[in-house]
């Protein structure tokens, strides 16, 4: 059988514009190694590298695929909308949906498009068994799990959710050969993405990662991490990008990986973008990932009033996250703090206490976002029950950002405008903090000063993220002042 997948244009955090990805899609690069494994054939197409809908078009022709099959996240789902109309305006080959979007809402997905079936959860088994069902030209798909398809009288079907892969040490390491990986802007430096566990155990209730990859911890073996780190470093890459939601749950295993880093004597670097959690970390094992090569982790803390955290259900202490940074800041590696504003039950006075513990962190820099409420989460459930959006749902997911300055609901404790003001104070801390790490304190407070110009500022950042060549320049100075 022959494949086609399709990574669509990623929406950027300040709103409804267009970016371009650092890194092909671990994703699809999974899939591709599983259905190559069993002698099936591949072609992928980036749109965003590629920026150009005929060469789409001509490779559909050319290599004439059974299916094509497009990852959809729910910020970047109008997309995969326009994709499916254009595609579905050219070509008969039948089209697949994936990616957390379809895990979150599931039957929607083929209620909203022409496309002929979707797949939820994960795929690496389910998709598998499909296109071997596929080959058969059978009409009747029930015995294939996850799949939501159409029958033959176009009643739409939802099959039994897979148990999710408990050994991930028997999937192929992801396989990038079919990207054009040097047209991506991290290939300058290097780096290239690892993810070395699925799932999480906790309940916090923004989060939508539980909707399509359980709520189990799931890991790799550290053995089988560090083989595919070692892959990676004998083809020329040296910086890895952690994806993890939990990678320091199971401090062992943790520890583990980075003796083996050690013991391997791999010279490499490595962050953890997506953070750890400030209760799942001690001295010992952040002097090993110092040791092993760790130059950059994020720790999620998302509210700096203790009522708050335990309502979203996050089950930290402020304490431990000021232990945390301290701990990090004693073994030497470079950290930030996340906050987000907007939570159920937030009032202009707790949301501004996140921004007074947030100056007084002895972290790098702070983030601060927008809360977005995805569907199939609990918050996303609330706002519905109470009936607080400002903006239709559909809206909100499709068009706006968590660095967007709009509220997406109220309450009448805590206003749009009181919202909005929030906000600038915390984007504005993000910026200073930011500038100062990435370009020194004299260069970066002047670019501080600069960037309360927002209309310059946002261009410029538009610019950075928007094509390659700005992502290029970004890149390569962010990664030289880690």
């Amino acid at each position: 059988m022959k494949v086609i997948f399709i990574s669509p244009w990623t929406k950027s955090l300040f709103g409804d514009e267009r970016v371009i990805p650092g890194h092909p899609h671990m994703g699809i690069a999974y899939l591709c190694a599983v259905l190559k494994k069993n002698n099936h054939k591949v072609k992928i197409f980036d749109q965003a590298i590629e920026n150009n809908d005929l060469k789409l078009f001509l490779l559909i022709k050319k290599f004439n695929p059974d299916i094509i099959g497009i990852t959809a996240f729910s910020y970047c789902y109008k997309y995969v909308l326009e994709l499916i109309e254009k595609i579905k305006s050219r070509s008969k080959v039948p089209i697949i949906i994936g990616g957390p979007h379809v895990s979150a809402v599931r039957t929607e997905v083929l209620r909203d498009s022409k496309a002929d079936y979707a797949m939820k959860l994960e795929a690496e088994e389910s998709f598998l068994t499909f296109i071997n069902e596929l080959k058969k030209k059978k009409t009747d798909y029930k015995s294939v799990p996850n799949l939501i398809w159409r029958n033959e009288d176009g009643e739409i079907v939802e099959n039994l959710d897979a148990p999710f892969i408990m050994d991930l040490d028997k999937l192929p390491f992801p396989d990038y050969s079919e990207f054009k990986f040097k047209k991506y802007p991290n290939y300058e430096t290097q780096t290239i993405p690892i993810i070395t566990s699925r799932g999480c155990p906790y309940g916090c209730n923004y989060c939508s990662v539980r909707l399509s990859m359980g709520r189990g911890f799931r890991a790799r073996s550290p053995e089988n991490v560090v083989n595919e780190i070692d892959k990676w470093c004998k083809k020329g890459f040296k910086n890895f990008e952690i994806n993890d939601d939990c990678f320091t749950l199971d401090l062992k295993r943790a520890e583990n990986i980075c003796d083996l880093i050690i013991k391997k004597k791999l010279k490499i670097t490595y962050q953890l973008y997506n953070g750890i959690r400030v209760d799942r970390v001690t001295l010992k094992l952040l002097r090993k990932m110092k040791a092993s090569g760790c130059i950059f982790l994020s720790y999620g803390c998302e509210s700096g009033n203790q009522r708050i955290i335990d309502r979203i259900g996050k089950k930290i202490k402020l304490s431990q996250v000021s232990k945390a940074v301290k701990l990090t800041n004693l073994v030497g590696i470079k950290n930030s703090v996340n906050f987000i504003i907007g939570h159920p039950g937030e009032t202009y006075k707790t949301a501004m206490e996140s921004i007074k513990f947030a100056e007084k962190l002895p972290t790098n820099f702070v983030n601060f976002y927008n809360v977005i409420p995805y569907p199939g989460t609990e918050l996303y459930e609330w706002i519905e029950k109470n009936e607080a959006w400002i903006y239709h749902p559909d809206y909100v997911v499709k068009n706006i950002g968590s660095r967007d300055l709009k509220p997406v609901f109220e309450t009448p404790q805590f206003r749009e405008g009181e919202r909005r003001d929030v906000l600038k104070k915390g984007f504005a801390l993000y910026d200073k903090t930011i500038l100062r790490f990435r370009f020194g304190k004299i260069v970066g407070g002047l670019l501080y000063i600069l960037s309360r110009n927002k209309s310059l500022y946002t261009k410029g950042i538009r610019f950075a993220l928007g094509n390659r060549l700005g992502f290029k320049i970004y890149s390569l100075v962010t990664h030289r002042s880690r």
